[in-house]
């Protein structure tokens, strides 16, 4: 049977009561009476004031102080000094506006004044640090330049300490660089650029040197090759070439003062050998010429001539050999070697020279080689004039001036040539005959004459002071006939 929900609501207030009921008092207590509550007096009280409004005070910003101002300043001028301002203007230049503006900025905002120096610092710093690194790479640059250029001449064979030294002052100066020592990796590279720019110079100069040395050999030994110095000079010659080679040798074994000292011997030697040459040659000529020319004139002294009066003057023999035993001729490629040779060539060139010519008659025109004498002067004595003229020719020869000696020598040998014209081997009678009676043509003809009837001119030449016309001669007349 089912119980309705009012019911058991009912039960449970039941069972509640209950056990309220046992839990408690087993009678229920009788209520106390009520007390009449005390009426208290009201206290008098004293009325708080009332309160003041609190005033909140505003903090007032520190000033911006020289100190933070010259702290940026310093890391800016510190970038500066490193030359931050020529590597990197655009950089330095919006620095330099960060610091003005960070300063104008303080007027007004010291605190974010503060913080935008504070930031001035860190950018100058790094700008400093960039600096220092683009001076090393420079540096670095430069270095490899310079070595590059000693590599090109071979400085590393011809001066292998210095050119090692220069890299042990590279190393230093790098490292100096990474450490950030600004003042001693500069003086550091300086030291690196100017150890490598005089090791260049000097070196590069020494080579030139080589180069002078071994041209002016090489043209000295071309001058004694064309004096024909493998004749004249063939020991002076052999000695030169050999010094030569050596020097090359030495060179190209990058010893460079080896090489200088022999080249400057091979200089020497082919200074001497172009010298000795020039001179033995010229002197070989000119002696070879002053004795054709005596031979000519001793030939022509003991030759009769005909007189401007037909007269045949008897011959008047010399002998050079007594001049010359007098004025003994001088070896003067002895000389050369007992003196300095490029001392002797300056002397050569600068020394005056005297010679005495006031004996050279004024009609004797020289024409370089080719000497012509005036033959119109009927009196002069041409043989005399030969003579004298080799004689100073001979004293030229001895002073070493052997251009001259050979005018001389010329001049005498025109001279002979004149006389020679009129010289007479023979004299001839003309003779008439009703056949083939004597004409030049027939008496040139003669075997004991010319045996050439074409040879008949040298007869009237000889002649000509009394043949007028030389297809008439007349009997009787004495001819001198010249020789063959």
């Amino acid at each position: 049977m089912t119980i309705s929900r009012s019911l058991r609501i009912l039960i449970a207030a039941l069972s509640v009561s209950l056990v309220l009921i046992f839990a408690g008092c087993k009678t229920t207590p009788e209520p106390e009476p009520e007390e009449t509550p005390a009426v208290e007096e009201p206290a008098e009280t004293t009325p708080e004031p009332e309160a003041e409004p609190v005033v909140v005070e505003e903090k007032v910003p520190e000033p911006l102080s020289e100190l933070d101002i010259n702290a940026a300043r310093d890391a800016v001028q510190r970038a500066n000094l490193i030359g931050a301002n020529s590597y990197y203007p655009s950089e330095y230049r919006e620095l330099v506006a960060q610091l003005n503006a960070a300063i104008t900025l303080g007027d007004t905002d010291p605190d974010a004044a503060r913080s935008e120096l504070l930031a001035v610092i860190d950018n100058a710093n790094e700008l400093y640090d960039k600096t220092l690194q683009a001076r090393k790479q420079e540096y670095v640059d430069k270095f490899y330049r310079g070595d590059n250029a000693l590599s090109e001449i071979d400085a590393d064979n011809f001066a292998p300490d210095a050119y090692t030294e220069t890299h042990i002052l590279a190393m230093e100066t790098v490292e100096l660089f990474d450490a950030g020592q600004l003042s001693a990796s500069q003086a550091k590279a300086d030291e690196t650029l100017t150890a490598q720019n005089r090791l260049h110079y000097n070196l590069s100069e020494n080579i030139r040197y080589i180069g002078i040395l071994r041209r002016d050999t090489e043209n000295y030994l071309g001058d004694a090759e064309d004096n024909e110095a493998f004749i004249y000079a063939p020991d002076e010659l052999a000695a030169a070439n050999e010094y030569y080679f050596d020097g090359i040798s030495a060179f190209r074994s990058y010893d460079i003062s080896e090489s200088a000292a022999l080249l400057t011997d091979a200089k020497r030697q082919a200074v001497l050998a172009a010298r000795a040459s020039a001179v033995r040659k010229q002197q070989s000529e000119t002696d070879a010429m002053m004795s054709d020319t005596q031979k000519r004139i001793e030939a022509a002294s003991r030759l009769r001539t005909l007189n401007t009066e037909g007269t045949v003057n008897e011959a008047r023999p010399w002998d050079g050999e007594e001049f010359l035993n007098t004025n003994p001729l001088v070896d003067h490629s002895k000389e050369i070697e007992a003196v300095d040779i490029e001392d002797a060539q300056l002397r050569a060139l600068n020394e005056p020279v005297n010679v005495d010519s006031e004996d050279v008659p004024e009609d004797i025109p020289i024409k370089d080689s080719d000497t012509q004498v005036n033959a119109d002067e009927q009196n002069t004595d041409y043989l005399a004039f030969a003579q004298t003229l080799w004689e100073k020719g001979v004293t030229s020869r001895n002073a070493g001036l052997f251009d001259l000696a050979k005018d001389y020598f010329r001049q005498a040998d025109a001279y002979i040539d004149v006389y020679e014209a009129n010289a007479v081997s023979q004299t001839y009678t003309v003779v008439y005959r009703e056949v083939a009676t004597d004409c030049l043509w027939r008496i040139s003809n003669r075997e004991e004459i010319f045996d050439n009837p074409y040879l008949w001119p040298k007869i009237w030449r000889a002649n000509r002071r009394i043949i007028q016309n030389p297809d008439l001669i007349y009997p009787g007349q004495i001819l001198a006939i010249p020789p063959k």
